[in-house]
């Protein structure tokens, strides 16, 4: 996939389709490649841009530039590089935080947002004193003894004593594992906790938008939504949630994941 460097960093990216703009962005120490499902539906009718954030995959892995602040001016960049105006953002996990951050920072420059696995919103620092311990044991088995080793460790105790969003019994587990074990090993060291550490309480700025957003969990995601946290937002839903899916809902049932993505966007966001 082509690279392009933008706010002193490069980014391996995906560029597909004509149209409206849908941007998607992923969680932490996760990857472009599990928008594989949305980018062949939505690249019909759609442009299309999902990218490995900075740390991730094929991105650099910079000396610095991991806090919200600076992902957020990732964003903006890559979106002015691109000449993509208004588009729809959709974000797992902890990209939620860079598109809540993005959408409180540039309401004028978001047509709509659908949040999936958005727990992040409410509690980063949670995940901060899960990570200290899951990503020290993951960078000291990849220094140590490689690529390799870490993918036998998240084999052996992934989902239980390390990174609970392993999906313990899905067909899934391993292309989750594989993508789990592709980062430097900076980004398990440094690269998490520094986001992690710099997400505040987002929701009280974020409700107060009024942008359509669409929040949707799967029934078997460890951290489930809440979404009564924005019930005063004007233009949000919580869609029911997904049978089987996981934290990965997307790439765990992508027909249910983008039937709904789809509806949003006709009924919403076009009207909006």
């Amino acid at each position: 996939m082509p690279i392009v460097r933008v706010n002193g960093c490069d980014f391996r990216y995906e560029l597909r389709g004509r149209g409206p703009g849908l941007v998607f962005i992923h969680g932490e120490i996760h990857g472009l490649d599990y928008w594989e499902h949305q980018i062949a539906e939505f690249s019909r009718d759609f442009q299309c841009l999902a990218y490995d954030r900075r740390g991730h995959g094929g991105s650099e892995m910079t000396p610095y530039g991991f806090s919200l602040v600076n992902q957020t001016r990732d964003l903006a960049h890559l979106l002015d590089h691109f000449q993509i105006e208004r588009p729809v953002l959709v974000a797992l996990a902890f990209g939620t935080t860079v598109a809540a951050n993005f959408a409180i920072q540039y309401p004028d420059r978001v047509r709509g947002l659908v949040i999936a696995a958005w727990s992040e919103l409410r509690d980063a620092m949670e995940y901060f004193s899960r990570w200290e311990t899951s990503g020290r044991r993951a960078a000291e088995v990849l220094e140590r003894e490689g690529r390799e080793a870490l993918v036998s460790l998240l084999r052996a105790e992934g989902g239980r004593t390390l990174f609970r969003v392993i999906p313990e019994a899905s067909t899934m587990r391993e292309k989750v594992i594989q993508l789990l074990a592709s980062h430097p090993v900076e980004e398990y060291r440094r690269g998490m906790l520094e986001l992690a550490s710099s997400v505040p309480d987002l929701i009280p700025a974020f409700r107060a938008l009024d942008i359509p957003v669409l929040g949707v969990y799967g029934t078997d995601d460890p951290f489930p939504d809440q979404p009564e946290l924005l019930s005063g937002m004007k233009s949000f839903r919580e869609a029911p949630p997904i049978e089987g899916g996981g934290r990965f809902l997307q790439w765990e049932q992508p027909q249910a994941f983008n039937r709904l993505v789809r509806q949003f966007l006709e009924q919403e966001v076009r009207a909006s």
